[in-house]
């Protein structure tokens, strides 16, 4: 069950890379269970991956669960956020930096955990960080409407991180 899972997974980010005009190869890609931290290159837009990307991911899985048993869906919680990191071989465990942190600060909030479990029929649990949503969704650079996405904060560490859950309906 967990390898069908993860091939599933694998496919319906694949697939959503594919329709939002993105190259998955070139993401360092960093697998941890049943989660994968991505830096994507510079040159892709994230106008790209949070308008389109996402969207299209939600699509796959939404497809992907049509054809699975009841029990067997498949729901993933994507954060987004952009800045700076290091990567290198000095960065042993993986890209390092507060971008990184924050994006999964965010995929760990507790509201975010809270809204699959409140919308059943969502496939995907968007969130987005406070400078995404102010910066691509409120530019109305992406297809997203601001007034879908809802702000959410969580303290993790003593540290107070916001965020902007996408809720279409």
């Amino acid at each position: 069950m967990q390898f069908q899972a993860q091939t599933d997974l694998l496919a319906a980010m694949e697939t959503a890379a594919d329709v939002a005009g993105l190259d998955r190869g070139r993401w360092m890609q960093q697998v941890s269970g049943d989660g994968e931290l991505d830096v994507l290159p510079g040159d892709d837009d994230i106008v790209t991956v949070v308008g389109r990307y996402a969207p299209a991911l939600e699509r796959a899985l939404a497809e992907t669960n049509r054809r699975a048993a009841p029990d067997r869906r498949l729901r993933v919680r994507l954060a987004l956020h952009h800045g700076a990191l290091i990567m290198g071989p000095e960065t042993f465990f993986g890209p390092a930096g507060d971008a990184p942190v924050v994006v999964s600060r965010l995929l760990d909030a507790r509201p975010l955990r809270r809204y699959l479990t409140v919308h059943p029929e969502r496939n995907v649990a968007l969130i987005v960080s406070k400078q995404i949503f102010r910066e691509v969704v409120c530019s109305g650079f992406c297809a997203l409407p601001p007034t879908h996405f809802h702000l959410i904060r969580t303290t993790i560490k003593g540290v107070v991180y916001q965020g902007y859950i996408y809720d279409p309906g």
